[in-house]
């Protein structure tokens, strides 16, 4: 009975947060269009005269290479550093909006983002409101929608899709019945096909086993039937990474050439230890003859990943531990990959589905209501400059 209220509240709760995020940001879009020049240009675009530009507001960067797979393929080899998942889903989404011209699968990118982040936010609060109550989990909603990253959940990025996959991996473990397990393998296999980073799924899924069979008080409530029917689906969260290298050898010859476009073509990212890259954009803070916007870029990322990092080490032993292990493991596995020029560049974006820090940031404004609006205050500040720089074709993140 608890579960159905609950359930019911989550969709209330994620439509009223949904409609307010999306109306902020198409407002921010409209004034960034009419008042702030495209980068490089002189005067903002007349939406009259070229309705077209206007229309491709959210055409920038990742979003164009996926919409460039969604539509061709991998003809471009520098692509296959973007997972498949996304723009296949793209490419059937633009099919259904008319096909076979490039604005199409644009299109379909930003609705497939916000129809993923509305149930992103049904999911979320379905989630903290039995972990915690009604209140943190709807306070979280909100500063999930209105994160100063949060833009990318509107755009035709992977953010929406890969989070809603990741929520529906944590709330099908609580349940625990026999198919379930299958179906978080099936969410972790969609997962590690969308990012690499849904690799470390698997670490959830193994603490969750664990606590469910192996602990003293479990150890001997099971049958070796459960054990094996729970544990075998893990196999299925490598399957995704698995499956698209079996692609990238037949179609192009080599399994591991996303790698090696991550590191070669305009990235330039190689593994290296976590702490390299922070310890890079540190350093880069007194290093002389760096421009005013290179510096101000690296402060800001810099600090946009020891934020959610800082949150993450005060609020560890508040979390559940396959949260905890599954926020410590997606920080680790992505700032393993730095990149050379810019060591930290994407990473808030990346930090932006640990949405434990969510829960963290909802459960201490319970109690500081100074703290709740100052916190308010900052991020929709940053939210909209991030915004409209976006818009403006600036990079954000």
């Amino acid at each position: 009975m608890q579960n159905m209220k609950i359930g019911r509240a989550a969709w209330k709760e994620a439509a009223w947060v949904f409609m307010l995020s999306r109306l902020v940001m198409l407002l921010i879009s409209a004034l960034a269009i009419v008042f702030f020049p495209q980068q490089g240009q002189i005067a903002s675009i007349n939406c009259f005269a070229k309705p077209d530009a206007c229309l491709r507001a959210w055409f920038h960067f990742d979003a164009v290479a996926y919409v460039n797979i969604a539509h061709h393929g991998y003809r471009f080899v520098p692509d296959t550093a973007f997972f498949p998942f996304w723009p296949v889903l793209e490419h059937f989404g633009g099919l259904l909006l008319g096909g076979f011209f490039p604005d199409a699968y644009y299109f379909a990118g930003l609705l497939l983002s916000n129809i993923c982040f509305y149930f992103v936010l049904v999911l979320l609060y379905n989630l903290l409101a039995q972990d915690f109550e009604a209140s943190i989990a709807r306070r979280a909603l909100f500063f999930l929608s209105f994160y100063p990253y949060a833009l990318f959940f509107f755009a035709g990025y992977t953010e929406s899709l890969f989070l809603l996959l990741t929520l529906a991996l944590f709330l099908v473990l609580r349940r625990g019945n026999a198919l379930d397990w299958w179906l978080a393998g099936l969410f972790g296999l969609l997962a590690s096909a969308t990012r690499s980073t849904g690799l470390i799924l698997a670490i959830p899924f193994l603490v969750v086993y664990i606590q469910r069979f192996w602990t003293p008080t479990q150890r001997g409530s099971h049958s070796w039937c459960e054990k094996i029917n729970a544990l075998l689906p893990i196999v299925l969260i490598l399957l995704g990474l698995v499956a698209y290298m079996l692609f990238l050898k037949i179609t192009k010859g080599n399994a591991l050439i996303f790698i090696a476009q991550e590191s070669n073509y305009g990235w330039h990212r190689n593994l290296s230890f976590p702490w390299v890259g922070i310890a890079a954009a540190i350093g880069h803070l007194f290093k002389g003859g760096v421009s005013s916007v290179a510096y101000l870029q690296n402060a800001v990322d810099l600090t946009f990943t020891l934020f959610p990092l800082a949150v993450l080490a005060i609020g560890w032993r508040r979390m559940s531990l396959h949260y905890a292990l599954f926020a410590a493991g997606v920080a680790f596995f992505t700032l393993s990959f730095p990149q050379q020029i810019e060591p930290l560049t994407s990473q808030p974006r990346y930090m932006l589905i640990l949405f434990p820090v969510m829960a963290m940031l909802a459960l201490w404004s319970k109690r500081e209501r100074f703290y709740q609006w100052a916190l308010v205050f900052v991020s929709l500040s940053l939210f909209t400059i991030n915004i409209v720089l976006f818009i403006s074709h600036y990079w954000v993140a």
